[in-house]
């Protein structure tokens, strides 16, 4: 087996085992491999298509530990996010997109490590529908042009505190229908690779068999860690689009 694709399966594994453990990491781990092997936009395609593989799998055992509120609060902000992400990045293109996309979840990562604290004002509280609408709003616009939806609605729930079941529940049932919406943008927009299609067939053992060994490890991991690792993801996150965008706009 080629090298490039015996690191993509891994990575792809990978990937899997923390999106089904945690919620979120797909893109990050998986993400610039496919790009790698596939060198064109149809890595983001097999990106989502895998990523909602993964999330039709978890999520009807997980429906029932959803933050049902939260979730329709965030699903109603995607809708006008979704053509947004799509309209910003014909405006700035990809590496603008990804600058802002990383100044995004780095400031939400901040947030969630307490790097950054607020105080809300005259007692409000810090949950909110204007805020959840806000966040549903830019993971709807980063899915659509990054394939990346989770993070900032895993630090959104961070800062409310919740538990690892609500947080993963809730953030892999939303996936059920952003990457639907986020695939049917791209269907309309650029069309479906034919190639990209392919890969994705590729790579499904691996993703399940990385979705079955991380359903079983995130019983084995506390709610300690669990935050450890979500806020490690974001920081990985934030800093993965920093750098790779800054380094585009630098020297192009």
């Amino acid at each position: 087996m080629d090298s490039y694709v015996l690191a993509l399966h891994l990575a792809v594994f990978a990937a899997s085992f923390f999106q089904a453990a945690t919620g979120i990491g797909f893109g990050l781990i998986a993400g610039p491999i496919i790009l790698m092997v596939t060198n064109n936009g149809s890595a983001i395609q097999v990106s989502i298509l895998l990523s909602l593989l993964i999330a039709l799998v978890l999520a009807p055992s997980l429906f029932g530990r959803t933050d049902k509120t939260l979730l329709k609060r965030l699903l109603i902000g995607t809708l006008p996010g979704l053509p947004l992400g799509i309209a910003v990045f014909l405006l700035v293109g990809v590496d603008g997109l990804k600058l802002l996309a990383g100044l995004a979840v780095l400031f939400m990562a901040l947030i969630t490590t307490g790097v950054l604290k607020f105080s809300p004002k005259d007692g409000a509280p810090a949950n909110g529908s204007a805020k959840d609408l806000a966040v549903g709003v830019v993971s709807g616009a980063m899915c659509s042009s990054l394939g990346m939806p989770g993070p900032v609605v895993a630090a959104r729930m961070m800062v409310l505190e919740q538990g690892k079941e609500s947080l993963r529940a809730t953030v892999l049932v939303m996936f059920v229908f952003s990457y639907i919406a986020a695939i049917a943008v791209q269907a309309a927009m650029v069309g479906l690779s034919g190639d990209g299609l392919i890969l994705t067939a590729t790579l499904a053992p691996a993703t399940l068999i990385g979705v079955f060994v991380g359903k079983l490890a995130v019983e084995w991991i506390s709610e300690r860690a669990f935050r450890r690792i979500i806020s490690a993801m974001l920081l990985a996150t934030a800093a993965s689009l920093l750098i790779v965008s800054g380094r585009s706009l630098l020297f192009s």
